[in-house]
C-alpha cells in the first residue's frame, strides 16, 4: 500500500474529483472511492476527542492519513451495492 497526500480541499489526488463513495470502515479508518476516476483510498480523520485533548476548535475533521488501496479493476474486492451504493456524480 502506498501513502497518499490529500490536498487541503480533500479533492481526489488523482483526478480532482470531490465526490466519494464510502466503503467499509473499521476503527478510525474509512475506505472511500472517487466516483469520477474510481480510485480507492483508506483514510483516517482527526477525531473530535483529539480536538478536546489538544484544544483545537470544533469543525470538519481533516484527513490526517491516507493510503491507496486497489480499485475493483485492479484486483480490489467488490463493495456490496446494498451496503455501499454507487453514487452519481
Amino acid at each position: 500500500m502506498i501513502d497518499v497526500v490529500f490536498p487541503d480541499s480533500e479533492d481526489c489526488p488523482d483526478c480532482g474529483g470531490f465526490i466519494f463513495r464510502p466503503g467499509p470502515r473499521a476503527g478510525v479508518s474509512q475506505n472511500i472511492e472517487c466516483v469520477k476516476c474510481l480510485s480507492r483510498f483508506n483514510v483516517a480523520r482527526w477525531t473530535p476527542e483529539w480536538n478536546d485533548r489538544f484544544g483545537y476548535p470544533p469543525g470538519k475533521m481533516p484527513i490526517v492519513w491516507a493510503q491507496r488501496i486497489p480499485s475493483e479493476k485492479d484486483g480490489g474486492g467488490a463493495w456490496r451495492e446494498d451496503m455501499f451504493p454507487r453514487v452519481l456524480e
